[in-house]
């Protein structure tokens, strides 16, 4: 199934007839090699035999076992872990390397074998056999030297045929002579004796030909079974055995076929009697292998051999008898097994396709027989395949006892290529098991009860031949570790060691491991990447990391897991050196590969955003302590003379060190920072924080010493910081930062930040310090003042490195926290954070123009868009501002208009802006400066804009004449924009909803209305009080002539009207509800003709300021003072004429109020309140919001005490004073009430409006007195606002 299927066309080679077949070399072996010597020197050739080459080609010293005292080179490791270790051993010959370059898999296949016994390695093609020297131990430098015997030619034409490849096996001798077996597919058998002589003439053979009687049979497998010669079996699983014989100096092979086969009994009788019956054709060989030498007194070993369907076993022994033993159907057995053990798969009775691949004897006298199958019933064209080792007794009969089965985990594909059918190998017969698959190696062990099991597969090389000792033949001499050699078609000669002690392996599960599936997974995934991180990245490194057959495994967790143990030094591949620079220099090389490990096996995607930025900044990490350690080691090697300078910086930095592992409960008695940057950079960004907290410990340093101390932390500082920001930005791509992370990035966390002020700060004090000032102190006998002023230039350059990085982690604590999601906490800190930077832009740029670093400080400034900066930089130099205006657009235009607003050049920043219209409006557009920006939209003809922000503008002007100027210019704007809407319309081109325009407009009107209102109360009590020139005194005056007849008891409602009219008397606007109290508590009809009922029910309608929820409650305050006006309204309706009732009545402030009512249109005639609905019910927390507003409740009751003598209260709290405000209004419902119930209001109020009727009807204001307006009724209040 794995190799080229055999075609039945084709004609097999003649028979001669025989079972024995016989081959002389007719001159002896010391006549041969005189012969090939004397005719060597006699061409002039200087010869080096095979053997020699190792000399003078490998390693001086032979490489060091795979397990041992001595260790392997470490750049020819290509994998290892706690359990397999894989290394290169050398390349292989060039004739062999360009054989193999020109072959091709389907057509010109090529394998190889390694025979460490006799120390030689060939491979072998349709033509050539290539022979080198391969000793177990010994790593080639170069490609060794190798000589080429041609193979016996195949006569088999047919294409299924002649693809096949000669038998070949390493013969040894008795002289220590190893020779070449070789045997073509046809039966032809070539033998050469001696390897290293053989060179001189490749035809010197010994010639055998194998009768090969079936039909479409041919030679497949070779298997030495010690002093009983070699063992040849063909395709039908017929075997024949071939000996070599040296006899008086000669060499003779002869050949033997093995009677007993499967073809039956009938078939031995006819093979004895000279005519060989038909094989059973049905039986294909698959392998065969044979035991050790039995210990009995005959010297019995025993051959085995598997077909498609059976197990075959032949007894030999020395005396030349051959007898096969028995025939078992091992597949049927096999497949029983199977089903039963995948029953949850396997439906009874279904075909699992069991194909037996290969048989191995194991040293504990067992046989291992490697299987593959389907473990579902789903099959497809690609379907993998499973495979399991099956170990088997040796002692059996018809049956055989399955002693144990172990199911391999991971499953291979199907391969037709010639020579891929999967090979098992168990070197020295234990515990070690190796599946050679044509592109990897599947590793388990024989040891019960071992979950072991291991995987080394290939990029795109493949395996073409193995190679090991051979345990069998030398008994129990060799016995340790499993080894391994192999050949790869590309990348030479590996050598794989496994180590088995037993112990249960971490990467699959245990009895016992309560580790899920996931978890399992994760933990695999993490091993075998840690390996593609040591390893991958070696050059000709041909071992596939296959990360992705861990594809259930925890990518993020397992890529986290591998890179803190790096970054901390606790992953076990690490080199163990001492030197802290090697140490450091080889962490951060793996660290780095991690990505590119990843990125290999095509998995990023699988990486979430924090954690490709975690792995980022552990990098970033070690990138800072390889920068910290050189510049430390570089000032630390110093030879000054002066000590100083080494002696303060050693000290900062151990104190640095010391407090940063104790801040992270770490102990040690070794160096301080060095046993910090060995274990614990993860927590670099804590020991950068606390350089600066060491430095300022030192008190006893002179100014000269301080100034050095400073300038050598400022490099650790920034130094380690940049390499960090630099690999970060050379990496962005290779991680893939396109987004923020939700986890806190290390160089932008508060305690960086805080260290680099903090630096900044130290720094800019020894750059402004005035030598005089800080006195001179002498150091070793030497003023130090001249060191200060030597190191001044270089620490202002230092001095604008620090704020480059302290700007630097202020934008990425920013960045981090715009990415976080939106909350109330995460957009306090946002706002905390930009406050703080702009802040920081300010502090630390300005301090550097001051000291003459103005190109740095630009720079800067240009580099974190600190327009501020810019602005204050290039004021006046017209050309440097139209550049960045160019350059920056808006946000520089931003910083500018704010620049000339601020400093109040209002005119130029009119002329600036009027230049650049579109940002200036842009600019305006964003802000509340409605003093200027309607200028600018009457320049740009916006004029509904203007009107608005005049408007706004008015809104907030406290001056009444302006509050009125400004609204009665914002409605001629609104006309302004009316005529241009207009005129739009008819182009076609308006873009402004026409009733939004008219609702504005009719907005604005009644504000003015209002405006206008305060103005002329204004106005008209100027008028009553000229002559006083106290403001309190007049405000005293035009309250006493309000006719409010509760007004004498209402103290703080009097106080109030007291602070309206004060205020309206400075020209100072007051609020809607306060004129309303002034309007309706001063009684007067009219106001410069205008009518005060009609203006204060406008304003309880339309006034913006008063809240929703007490204009109901306003309209109460109206009606109810409206119905309790009058000094004496007591009087009876049947106590005076009609004439007279209906004078009082037309003349009261009931009739005009309700003759605004009935004149009215749209939304006035929903204000109307009858007398019982007009008392006074507002909450008091209603009360509260409106007096606590002007202050009132807060300090004038008291003082009111104070003044009538009351002394002062101790519950002079704002509810005393609220319940006193109350008072005041319940007084107004008393007398509203009193003059229900003994003023006949109801009657007189029914009486008004017959009268208002009448007074119509007769002025013929209204057409019809029968419609709408006569039915009219009082509105209950909740309807009222509806």
């Amino acid at each position: 199934m794995f190799a080229a299927k055999a075609s039945r066309a084709g004609q097999a080679s003649k028979s001669n007839g025989k079972n024995e077949s016989t081959g002389q070399l007719a001159r002896t072996d010391k006549e041969t090699e005189r012969s090939l010597l004397s005719s060597i020197s006699n061409s002039g050739n200087v010869w080096t035999s095979l053997r020699e080459d190792i000399a003078v080609n490998g390693d001086a010293q032979p490489a060091a076992e795979l397990v041992g005292s001595g260790t392997i080179d470490e750049d020819s490791i290509y994998s290892k872990n706690e359990r397999t270790l894989v290394a290169y051993f050398g390349p292989l010959p060039k004739k062999v390397d360009e054989a193999l370059s020109k072959s091709d898999y389907y057509t010109q296949p090529m394998i190889a074998k390694l025979d460490l016994d006799a120390g030689f390695g060939i491979v072998v093609s349709q033509s050539k056999c290539y022979i080198w020297a391969a000793q177990k131990n010994v790593t080639y430098r170069s490609p060794p030297m190798c000589i080429t015997l041609p193979m016996p030619p195949n006569s088999f034409q047919s294409p299924d045929k002649s693809v096949l490849l000669p038998v070949v096996a390493i013969t040894k001798s008795e002289e220590q002579h190893a020779g070449i077996l070789a045997c073509s597919p046809d039966g032809t058998c070539w033998y050469w004796n001696n390897i290293d002589l053989s060179l001189s003439n490749v035809n010197q053979h010994v010639d055998l030909k194998i009768n090969l009687a079936a039909q479409n049979d041919y030679v497949s497998h070779v298997e030495c079974a010690g002093p009983m010669g070699y063992y040849f079996g063909t395709r039908y699983a017929n075997i024949h055995q071939v000996c070599i014989k040296k006899q008086v100096g000669s060499i003779t092979l002869t050949s033997t076929q093995l009677f007993g086969k499967s073809a039956s009994t009938i078939a031995s009788i006819f093979s004895m009697i000279g005519r060989p019956q038909g094989p059973d054709t049905t039986q294909r060989l698959v392998s065969l292998t044979s035991g050790p030498k039995v210990q009995d007194p005959y010297g019995r070993w025993d051959l085995f051999a598997i077909t498609r369907r059976s197990l075959f076993r032949w007894y030999l022994s020395r005396s030349g008898e051959c007898t096969m033993a028995v025939e078992v159907p091992l597949r049927d057995q096999i497949t029983e097994r199977i089903l039963r053990d995948y029953s949850a798969t396997l439906t009874p009775g279904s075909d699992p396709r069991v194909f037996m691949l290969d048989v191995e004897y194991t040293r504990n006298g067992k046989l291992l027989v490697l299987v593959s199958f389907f473990a579902t019933d789903d099959k497809w064209a690609h379907s993998p395949l499973s495979c399991a080792l099956f170990t088997l007794s040796t002692q059996f009969g018809n049956t055989i006892d399955i002693e144990s089965v172990k199911y391999i985990h991971r499953t291979i594909e199907e391969d037709n290529r010639p020579e891929a059918r999967p090979k098992l190998v168990v070197p020295y017969g234990g515990p070690g098991v190796f599946i050679i698959l044509p592109k990897s190696v599947i590793i388990s062990s024989t040891l019960s009860g071992s979950d072991f099991e291991d995987h080394v597969p290939l990029k795109s090389d493949r395996f073409i031949g193995i190679g090991n000792e051979d345990w069998k033949q030398r008994g129990q001499e060799l016995w340790g570790s499993s080894e391994l050699s192999i050949v790869c078609r590309e990348s030479g000669r590996l050598g794989i060691h496994i180590y088995l002690d037993g112990v249960n392996s971490t990467s699959l599960p245990s009895l016992d491991d309560s580790r899920t599936p996931q978890e399992l997974l994760t933990a695999q995934l993490q091993a075998k990447l840690e390996q593609a991180v040591f390893f991958g990245g070696k050059k000709r490194n041909p071992i596939s990391f296959d990360l992705a057959h861990y594809d259930g495994g925890d990518l993020n967790l397992a890529s986290l897991n591998v890179s803190k143990e790096i970054l901390n030094s606790h992953a076990a591949l690490l080199n163990s050196s001492k030197d802290l620079t090697a140490r450091l220099q080889e962490r951060y090389q793996r660290i780095r590969s991690i990505i590119e490990s990843i990125q290999a096996a095509e998995m990023a995607s699988r990486l979430s955003i924090d954690t490709r930025f975690q792995l980022s900044w552990s990098a970033e990490k070690l990138a800072a302590a390889n920068t910290l350690w050189a510049q430390y080691q570089q000032k630390m090697a110093s030879k000054n003379s002066n000590k100083a300078p080494r002696t303060n910086l050693k000290a900062v930095m151990d104190d640095a060190a010391a407090q940063s592992l104790k801040s992270l409960n770490a102990h040690t008695t070794e160096d301080p920072i060095s046993f910090f940057l060995k274990y614990h950079v993860e927590n670099l960004a804590e020991l950068l924080s606390q350089l600066q907290k060491s430095a300022r410990k030192l008190t006893v340093v002179s100014a000269g010493q301080q100034a050095e101390l400073t300038r050598d932390i400022n490099k650790i500082l920034v130094l380690g910081l940049r390499s960090a920001w630099t690999y970060r930005r050379q990496n962005t791509e290779s991680y893939a930062l396109k987004s923020s992370s939700s986890v806190e990035p290390w160089t932008a966390t508060e305690i960086v930040v805080k260290s680099l002020t903090a630096q900044y700060s130290a720094t800019l004090a020894i750059c402004q310090a005035n030598p005089e000032e800080t006195g001179r102190m002498e150091v070793d006998g030497k003023d130090d003042t001249n060191e200060v002023s030597d190191l001044s230039p270089e620490l202002k350059d230092q001095l604008c490195d620090l704020a480059d990085a302290a700007l630097q982690a202020h934008s990425e604590r920013l960045q981090y926290l715009e990415g976080l999601p939106p909350s109330s906490t995460n957009n306090i800190a946002i706002a905390e954070a930009v406050k703080a930077y702009d802040q920081a832009k300010s502090d630390l740029l300005t301090p550097l123009v001051e000291l003459k670093k103005t190109q740095s400080a630009m720079q800067l400034a240009q580099r974190y868009k600190d327009f501020t900066t810019l602005v204050k930089l290039s004021i006046g130099q017209e050309k440097q501002t139209t550049e960045y205006l160019s350059t920056y657009q808006q946000e520089f235009a931003n910083a500018l208009f704010q620049w000339y607003y601020d400093n109040d050049q209002l005119p130029t920043l009119l002329e600036v802006g009027e230049k650049y219209s579109d940002l200036f409006t842009v600019y305006l557009d964003a802000r509340k400066y409605s003093e200027i920006a309607w200028l600018h939209d009457i320049k740009i003809k916006r004029f509904i804009v203007a009107s608005q922000r005049v408007h706004e503008g008015a809104i907030e002007e406290s001056n009444v004449d302006r509050r009125r100027t400004m609204f009665s210019l914002s409605k001629l704007l609104v006309l302004a924009g009316v005529s241009q809407h207009q005129r739009q319309e008819r182009s076609g081109q308006d873009s402004i909803d026409p009733e939004s325009m008219m609702k504005y407009a009719s907005k604005n009107n009644e504000e003015l209305e209002m405006a206008t209102i305060q103005a002329f109360v204004a106005d008209e009590w100027e008028k009553q009080v000229g002559a006083l020139v106290s403001i309190d005194e007049k405000a005293q005056t035009v309250v006493d002539t309000f006719k409010s007849p509760v007004l004498a008891e209402q103290t703080m409602f009097r106080e109030a009207l007291l602070r309206s009219a004060r205020s309206l008397l400075n020209r100072q606007a007051i609020s809607s509800e306060d004129l309303l109290d002034v309007l309706m508590t001063q009684q007067t009809f009219e106001i410069e003709n205008v009518d005060v009922c009609d203006a204060a029910l406008g304003i309880c309608l339309h006034a913006a300021d008063i809240p929703e929820n007490r204009r109901p409650h306003v309209l109460q305050d109206i009606w109810r003072r409206i119905f309790i006006s009058g000094e004496d309204e007591l009087w009876h309706l049947e106590d005076v004429t009609d004439v007279e009732a209906r004078e009082r009545l037309l003349h009261s402030w009931m009739c005009r109020a309700y003759a605004v009512i009935y004149r009215a249109e749209g939304q006035k005639n929903e204000l109307m309140l009858r007398p019982e609905d007009a008392k006074c019910t507002v909450p008091a927390e209603l009360f509260k919001d409106r007096f606590l507003n002007v202050g009132l409740l807060e300090g004038d009751y008291q003082k009111l005490l104070d003044k009538t003598g009351g002394g002062i209260s101790s519950q002079s709290s704002v509810d005393k004073n609220c319940e006193a405000m109350i008072q005041d209004y319940e007084r107004e419902n008393e007398e509203l009430e009193r003059r229900i119930q003994g003023g006949q209001l109801l009657q007189k109020w029914n009486r008004v409006k017959e009268l208002v009727k009448e007074e119509a009807t007769r002025a013929g204001g209204i057409p019809s007195l029968e419609g709408q307006n006569l039915s009219m009724e009082d509105v209950e209040m909740e309807d009222s606002f509806a």
